[in-house]
């Protein structure tokens, strides 16, 4: 019986993440979400909740991968070497997707063409948006905008930075800490590494099993973007979105090109080997969820250094960011067509310079509160972004996952570029963890004792979140 259910269950869970499953929750999603646009509130609690537990698990497994990358790519031969390319190449791959989307927005001639009803309904829909959002461009000084200072990210408190969840500056301590363990004596580092190897393992397995619910998520979040953004917002910014899905999918193809031309592979052993993590990438709320996917489809399935993939995998989201400078760019053609602003090519050469800046302030800025360093780049022709920034955050939850997608595949295609004979090594199959089974055995008195004194700590906490919260009121 047993060898006639599971393949029944491995072909069902195939069925369920599988891409067009996935696009159709999504449409349907969407045709909820405008339908009942009063759910708007509901849809984005069911959603926070579902990204507040995937980041639970997400978010160690990120940090533990960077820090078992750190310990393995010393092994690796020429490693600071490599290392330092990539990041040369991961800045001139930022500023080549920006020059992509000055193209690509020239070329469909995105923003432009709109007649007087439509720009009037831009306007309207912009106005009655504005309310939705309360938010500084700058902070009371007149200074930069708040969150754009470099130094902030480099943390002096590395337990801070995980209090306060700044990824950015977490990867950045991370990298310091196992730089610093990577350096000692293996024999000194091994009982380390043994506990972390088991947590590592746990979560990576909790984050897959979280991805299991994509199909619910997609139906959600698409909802809940619809509800808010409504089917006017988005067909008003069809050309926006338009030019910057089709820049994203060149660029997209470029990388996995570079792929299949270091590896000697078709294209379609390449996309099937990533097509998990992708999917992930594009329908999950959060890019660290796709995470796990990359590693395992980059070191087991195409054979690259394992050490490699685990220490760029997990860093290229968070500073690699190639989709925020092609979305800049998009968004000041646009604007600059709105507008009717003739752009000369010492304007457009300004612009993919100042998409790119603008794509490396973004650093620690996530959501739409990225959207606002727009005003950066279209203020040296100037352009007002204020007057539709209300719709831009409106659908900019609709090119989270191709921006994601973006750092992915193009980090993917710098591993490819810069790991010159340490891929193709199948013996990496042999580095897949087994679990031992520890076995613990409770009397009764013992477990109704830790379960007393873990009521006794849940009883503590909520005394002392409730004295905080009565302490900040008075």
């Amino acid at each position: 019986m047993q060898t006639l259910v599971k393949p029944a269950i491995f072909q069902l869970k195939d069925i369920f993440q599988h891409p067009a499953t996935l696009l159709g929750a999504m449409l349907l999603g969407g045709w909820v979400g405008t339908l009942f646009p009063n759910s708007a509130g509901l849809l984005a609690a069911v959603s926070t909740l579902y990204l507040s537990l995937l980041q639970m698990a997400a978010f160690p497994f990120v940090i533990l991968a960077v820090y078992f990358g750190l310990q393995r790519l010393p092994s690796e031969p020429d490693s600071a070497r490599r290392l330092a390319q990539l990041a040369g190449m991961a800045l001139v791959a930022m500023l080549l997707c920006a020059v992509v989307g000055v193209l690509v927005a020239s070329i469909t001639a995105a923003g432009s063409g709109m007649s007087a009803g439509q720009t009037a309904a831009l306007g309207k829909l912009a106005l009655r948006s504005e309310s939705q959002f309360s938010m500084t461009m700058r902070d009371a000084g007149g200074g930069a905008p708040a969150g754009w200072d470099v130094g902030e990210l480099v943390p002096d408190n590395f337990f801070g930075v995980l209090a306060y969840g700044s990824l950015p500056s977490v990867l950045i301590g991370v990298l310091c800490f196992g730089a610093a363990v990577a350096v000692q004596d293996a024999h000194r580092s091994a009982q380390l590494s043994g506990i972390f190897e088991g947590m590592y393992r746990a979560l990576e397995s909790l984050v897959n099993r979280f991805n299991t619910l994509l199909p619910a998520a997609a139906f959600v979040l698409s909802a809940a973007a619809t509800a808010t953004a409504g089917v006017e917002a988005i067909l008003l910014m069809g050309g926006f979105l338009a030019a910057f899905f089709t820049a994203a999918l060149l660029v997209c193809g470029a990388a996995v090109a570079i792929i299949c031309w270091r590896l000697k592979k078709s294209p379609l052993l390449v996309l099937l080997a990533l097509r998990e993590p992708i999917t992930v990438c594009l329908f999950a709320p959060v890019a660290v969820a796709a995470v796990p996917g990359f590693i395992q489809g980059m070191s087991v399935r195409l054979g690259f250094s394992r050490g490699l993939v685990e220490l760029v995998s997990p860093i290229a989201p968070v500073f690699i960011k190639a989709g925020e400078a092609m979305f800049f760019a998009v968004l000041s053609i646009f604007v600059a067509n709105l507008y009717n602003h003739p752009l000369a090519i010492a304007d457009i050469a300004w612009i993919c310079l100042l998409s790119w800046t603008a794509a490396l302030w973004s650093v620690g800025i996530a959501g739409v509160k990225s959207v606002i360093l727009g005003s950066f780049v279209l203020a040296s022709m100037g352009l007002p972004l204020e007057a539709v920034l209300p719709v831009f955050m409106l659908v900019e939850v609709l090119c989270e996952g191709p921006r994601n997608l973006l750092s992915f595949l193009i980090s993917s295609a710098l591993i490819a570029l810069v790991a010159d004979g340490l891929y193709i090594n199948t013996e990496q199959v042999s580095e897949v963890w087994h679990p031992s089974t520890i076995k613990l055995v409770f009397t009764r008195k013992q477990a109704l004792f830790v379960l007393f004194l873990l009521l006794i700590a849940l009883f503590t906490v909520f005394c002392a979140g409730v004295g905080y919260g009565l302490r900040r009121a008075f």
